[in-house]
């Protein structure tokens, strides 16, 4: 399954590599007041804030594949990064006029999408944490393949900026997934700071972003209300079944 996923997105990358900017300025002349708002607050989903609460409130339910996500949060964050600054691609913005635009233009630092390369490791993050309710896994994996494109709607990236993301995301979350069924975690699972340390995370991260953090793009920024409050009532359910559990 993850085979045949990842190699429609590498045939993928041959014609948008070729055409890239034809695609960019046919797909970005789509746009209506209603996609306006739900990519402009979608595309938040994938903030690097927001991308690692996620990863922390999937520590408290699976350990071991929280524990991947994070490792995979650091190792493609370090390469996107990386890979920015190497290539240091101009954005649409810096190249066309009379693009629409969501949130703030930027100019600078296009490849490859740092909020594309988190959507694909979530997406694949979803396949394996829902592994046995594929309706629910798919349905997140399409969510974020939704909020990569926002990024194209919202003028940011071009199609192979966030192809390359989305791939790259993906594939270093599937490579730490298998890595991780080597490791050894029985230890730390007994250990109640195996789930008590990711919550006090959890609800440190809560804090940030529901008190001032600015969530990429700015349309995101409904996201800060509901997301904190929706980690902390799923938080204070795990805890509950964690000590029901253990008396």
């Amino acid at each position: 399954m993850y085979l045949r996923v990842s190699l429609g997105f590498i045939i993928l990358l041959i014609p948008t590599a070729l055409w890239n900017h034809d695609i960019f300025l046919f797909l970005n002349t789509i746009h209506y007041p209603i996609l306006d708002y739900i990519f402009g607050v979608t595309s938040g989903l994938a903030d690097y804030l927001v991308t690692l609460l996620f990863v922390f409130l999937v520590m408290l339910f699976h350990l071991r594949l929280g524990l991947a996500a994070l490792v995979t949060y650091i190792l493609a964050g370090a390469s996107n990064q990386i890979l920015k600054h190497i290539f240091d691609m101009p954005r649409p913005p810096a190249l066309f006029e009379n693009i629409h635009i969501l949130g703030e233009p930027l100019y600078h630092l296009s490849f490859p999408s740092g909020h594309a390369t988190s959507s694909g490791a979530l997406a694949c993050l979803a396949l394996h944490f829902w592994q046995d309710k594929p309706k629910q896994a798919w349905a997140v994996f399409i969510l974020f393949v939704f909020v990569a494109y926002g990024r194209i709607y919202g003028g940011v990236h071009f199609p192979i900026d966030v192809l390359v993301g989305f791939t790259m995301g993906a594939a270093i979350m599937g490579w730490i997934e298998h890595v991780s069924k080597q490791w050894n975690l029985k230890i730390w699972e007994q250990n109640e700071w195996s789930w008590k340390l990711p919550g006090l995370i959890l609800v440190f991260l809560a804090t940030i972003i529901g008190t001032g953090h600015q969530i990429q793009p700015s349309t995101a920024q409904p996201l800060a209300l509901v997301l904190p409050i929706a980690a902390l009532i799923l938080l204070m359910q795990a805890w509950k079944k964690r000590l029901l559990r253990e008396s």
